[in-house]
């Protein structure tokens, strides 16, 4: 991903999950993990996806893992 993660302002887990719903151009990134995840919204139903290196591209998750919910998340416009 050749997005570089702004790193300016720290947001808490809910914080920076709402403004993935409100905004489609929009990457989360976990601090802990450094794993960004983005949110696909569509008519019928939400999906959360995460960016796989290897594949360089998006692939769908099932959950985020609770030590990066509680820890500090970026929030990048794309």
């Amino acid at each position: 991903m050749d997005i570089k993660i702004d790193k300016t302002i720290e947001y808490k887990f809910l914080e920076a999950w709402e403004k993935g719903i409100d905004d489609k151009n929009v990457i989360i990134t976990s601090k802990k993990s450094g794993e960004s995840y983005r949110i696909d919204i569509s008519e019928k139903q939400n999906k959360l996806k995460f960016y796989n290196p290897v594949i360089a591209n998006w692939q769908s998750c099932t959950y985020v893992l609770p030590e990066e919910i509680f820890d500090v998340w970026y929030v990048t416009a794309v």
